[in-house]
């Protein structure tokens, strides 16, 4: 797992511009809970070189990126993936958060997943894209879909399909405030996340559920 950013503190406070590194302590233990080993998490500094060598010196089957994978000016992951030969799988998605998520082909025994920076376009990425990589790699069959009513109604996005967190209340799921794309005080206390299509959905109306690692592995997540 790479953790791009030259903005991200590993710890103390938000200060000058920089900001705490939110995905770096909690993604392994939800790759874990997705049947991955994760052999390590680097910090990488925010140029291609660095990109390009960490990438290539690694001997993982897959390798996990967070941020870069937009078209910004220290967005390094699109001209790493070029630099290397790599064929490039998915570039992007019509799923708002988490929209400029990829899937590289590396090599040939190797698979790179573009995660988003913002923590919760990433966790969408990490449902939608490493998720099924993870399972197909391993052979694990697909889980089957369900689905459950809203309890409330959801406001959805005029052309691409939403990923709202939701708490599971009985027969019904309850959508989440906070559902921003940089927010995680709403996946704390969620236990999946619902599609929802473009245009929005009304109170009672069903949507497919993505059940989250923690709620499924049985991983909690703390904020101090």
């Amino acid at each position: 797992m790479l953790i791009l950013g030259d903005e991200l503190l590993a710890d103390g406070l938000p200060h000058d511009g920089l900001i705490r590194d939110a995905l770096g302590p909690l993604l392994p233990p939800w790759l874990r809970a997705l049947g991955a080993e994760v052999t390590a998490v680097r910090r990488v500094g925010d140029t291609e070189q660095a990109l390009y060598e960490a990438i290539t010196t690694s001997d993982a089957h897959v390798v996990v990126t967070t941020g870069g994978t937009a078209a910004g000016p220290v967005d390094h992951v699109h001209p790493a993936l070029r630099r290397m030969g790599a064929e490039l799988l998915v570039d992007g998605v019509k799923v708002r958060p988490g929209h400029p998520m990829l899937l590289a082909r590396t090599k040939e025994d190797q698979h790179l997943v573009g995660l988003p920076g913002n923590p919760l376009a990433a966790v969408s990425g990490l449902l939608t894209l490493a998720e099924p990589l993870l399972r197909t790699l391993a052979a694990r069959p697909a889980p089957e879909p369900y689905t459950l009513p809203l309890r409330d109604a959801v406001q959805g996005h005029p052309y691409d399909t939403r990923l709202i967190p939701v708490a599971l209340r009985g027969d019904r799921a309850l959508p989440l405030l906070y559902n921003g794309p940089a927010m995680l005080r709403g996946i704390a206390a969620a236990d999946a996340l619902a599609v929802v299509p473009p245009g929005g959905t009304r109170p009672g109306q069903e949507a497919v559920l993505l059940d989250l690692p923690w709620a499924s592995g049985g991983i909690g997540v703390c904020f101090t």
